[in-house]
């Protein structure tokens, strides 16, 4: 089977209004105030910080659609701080991260169990107080169907795991001569933003991580084993956020609301949400806003399109039944016309075969007149012998009387 390109399955795959659009979406939520915003309300180690700390702590590089999923690549020599910058995935279609980055936190600048859990993601780097710096990796989803025919999490779950086994041999090794090995672990984050959650899932945020239980007795150890999370965060597919008090979920729900002109989406992410909202961002809201009311208007015109060829079709062959209908009603006219014809041959033929059967019988009834007329001349007696035969026997006394004064005639001429 051939491999396409990644330039082939781009072609094949992509249509440009929804690839803008895309496009707009990731990078509002690229935008380092607003993945701020998500990074506090989704991590972990986060949830202490205000947003300020949580922006300083996000990597240099935020890499959008760039990062493959696929195994045996995002772990490749050429990558920068662990994050390769392109690739793609044969067979199954381009599958890229939406939005790749890392988080580099000081340890005393989480909170207490937080701090604890994380201890093992060290990256060698200490801070002029002596500080230790963690890392996290990161990755944010746009997710704009509702079910997609799996369950969500399980597709989150498995980024985390594309992300952690893709840090061997970037982020920790098994070599022999590696003291730490395993432990060079950076616990992963895979955040989705499903933008369109039925009403009964919405304003909601859900977490799914690794948790500890004992089956039989205890042990006071305390291994490092938080190394993913997967968090879901819900925003209406209506719009509608309820009484929810969430200020993570309402200000989600503004930025894709479209009944929200982009003017006043960014006023609401200034005053009510406090956002610097750099040029930048604010051409990428309205980018997105345009390219929505684009898109929207483009599948508008091909489910009309969609819709009249269907019509077309339907018209078409309605036509196409009355024709044969009025062909079948003329043929069954015919039929009828012939049928008719017929009955009224065999009609005509039964009367003549009846004129025939009634001649010969006043024939023969003649011929017995005859015969008799030399034995008697009693008309009573002639009825009475000729009614005494049993295929006579229906013959009146009128008839008899016609058919002996038109055997009389045949005498007399003879």
């Amino acid at each position: 089977m051939e491999q396409l390109t990644g330039l082939g399955k781009a072609v094949m795959t992509t249509d440009p209004d929804k690839l803008r659009l895309d496009r707009s979406v990731k990078n509002i939520l690229a935008y380092k105030p607003i993945l701020a915003r998500i990074i506090k309300e989704a991590v972990t180690e986060c949830h202490d910080m205000d947003y300020d700390e949580v922006e300083a702590c996000i990597g240099e590089k935020v890499l959008i659609s760039k990062m493959p999923v696929d195994s045996g690549i995002t772990n490749m020599p050429e990558r920068i701080d662990g994050l390769n910058t392109e690739a793609f995935l044969n067979y199954e279609g381009l599958d890229r991260y939406d939005i790749r980055t890392y988080l580099l936190i000081s340890k005393s600048r989480m909170a207490g169990e937080g701090g604890g859990r994380a201890s093992g993601c060290r990256t060698g780097r200490v801070e002029a107080d002596g500080d230790e710096v963690i890392k996290l990796l990161i990755n944010v989803e746009a997710q704009n169907e509702d079910k997609p025919g799996y369950d969500l999490p399980l597709r989150a779950l498995f980024y985390c795991c594309r992300m952690i086994s893709a840090q061997q041999d970037v982020e920790f090794t098994t070599n022999k001569d590696d003291p730490v090995k395993y432990g060079n672990i950076k616990k992963v984050y895979s955040i989705w933003v499903c933008t369109e959650a039925a009403q009964i899932r919405a304003n909601s945020i859900e977490k799914y991580d690794i948790s500890r239980k004992f089956l039989y007795g205890y042990n006071p150890d305390t291994p490092r084993y938080d190394i993913l999370e997967a968090v879901l965060i819900n925003i209406s597919e209506k719009r509608d956020t309820g009484d929810s008090d969430n200020e993570l979920i309402n200000m989600m729900t503004c930025l894709f609301d479209t009944r929200i002109s982009a003017v006043e989406k960014v006023r609401q992410l200034k005053d009510d949400y406090h956002l610097r909202v750099s040029r930048n961002i604010d051409e990428e809201v309205a980018l997105m806003g345009s390219f929505a009311d684009g898109f929207e208007k483009k599948i508008r015109r091909e489910v009309e399109q969609e819709l009249k060829g269907d019509y077309d079709r339907k018209l078409a062959e309605s036509r196409q039944q009355t024709e044969e209908s009025k062909k079948e009603a003329e043929e069954s006219r015919q039929q009828a016309e012939a049928s008719k014809k017929q009955a009224e041959e065999s009609k005509k033929e039964a009367e003549e075969s009846k004129r025939e059967t009634e001649e010969n019988r006043r024939q023969f009834i003649a011929i017995l007149v005859r015969s008799l007329s030399s034995h008697t001349d009693s008309f009573d007696q002639m009825y009475k012998e000729v009614t005494s035969n049993n295929i006579f026997a229906d013959v009146t006394r009128e008839e008899l009387k016609q058919i002996m004064a038109s055997a009389s005639c045949a005498l007399s001429t003879t």
